[in-house]
């Protein structure tokens, strides 16, 4: 009968063999590999060509998505826009769809030139302050639409309507800000920005009155309110005092502007309530 010791050598010695057995055969998958999902409701692959794909990241990140062709359109007038927030406010992307295995998207895209805003003024002589209108339009901390940024149109756009907006209310009522003419210097990579403006008068408050209580209320009022008749009209003066009178008075107050074209002023009425 054979030893322990020799049993265990033997067993020993198959082992080894296994192992080396094991080893000499071709490694197989534990499992089949996965087939590639070609369903044409999702974004298989995008290309990008005249761009790294980090210029028009907001586009590349929708491979894999669903394809949504309204979510597409909108991502890239982003992507587009934040080309021209870098300084290329001639940028182009246009985007092709195919369907091969899911849905393809050739993303195309052109650039332009790189400019930076270099002069930027305002064609007026009125007396609205001139820093206030530069700061009315700068945006992104001053990155786009000012001295040493970049132009972006549309947000111009909409900074004019606001700047147009204060003017009116700072008094000039018949002001009017006209779209900005916007000169490309290509040699120099410079933009030259300005802005016209078309002011007009601006009025001053007429009348000061109140209305609908008792001769001693009015006059409280009226001095609640810090106006006076012959001063510029400022429509955030009017509000805080009239915020100013109904706090004092704790009354329901009613504010009134009536505009005197003829005579270029404004008329401010308190109409007073009851308690709040």
């Amino acid at each position: 009968m054979a030893s322990p010791l020799l049993l265990e050598l033997g067993v020993q010695r198959l082992i080894l063999f296994l192992i080396a057995l094991i080893g000499c055969r071709e490694a197989q998958l534990p499992y089949p590999a996965l087939a590639r999902d070609c369903s044409i409701a999702r974004i298989g692959r995008i290309t990008v060509e005249g761009a790294s794909a980090a210029d028009v990241a907001p586009i590349v990140v929708l491979e894999g998505t669903f394809d949504e062709q309204d979510r597409t359109l909108r991502v890239t007038e982003v992507a587009t826009e934040l080309l021209h927030v870098r300084g290329y406010p001639q940028a182009k992307i246009a985007v092709a769809r195919r369907e091969a295995c899911g849905v393809e998207l050739q993303v195309v895209v052109q650039r332009g030139p790189r400019f930076r805003i270099t002069q930027l003024g305002f064609q007026t002589d009125d007396a609205f302050p001139e820093d206030e209108r530069v700061a009315a339009i700068a945006d992104a901390l001053g990155t786009v639409n000012a001295v040493g940024g970049s132009y972006v149109a549309d947000r111009m756009e909409r900074a004019l309507a606001n700047l147009e907006r204060r003017y009116h209310e700072s008094g000039w009522i018949d002001a009017v800000i006209s779209r900005p003419i916007v000169s490309y210097d290509e040699d120099q990579a410079a933009i030259t920005v300005v802005v016209p403006i078309q002011a007009g008068l601006r009025y001053r408050i007429g009348s000061v009155r109140a209305h609908g209580a008792a001769a001693v209320a009015r006059a409280q009022v009226v001095a609640a309110m810090g106006l006076r008749g012959g001063e510029y009209y400022d429509a955030n003066r009017v509000r805080t005092g009239i915020d100013r009178a109904r706090k004092r008075l704790d009354r329901r107050i009613e504010l009134r502007i009536e505009v005197a074209a003829d005579r270029q002023t404004i008329d401010v009425e308190a109409r007073l309530g009851g308690a709040r």
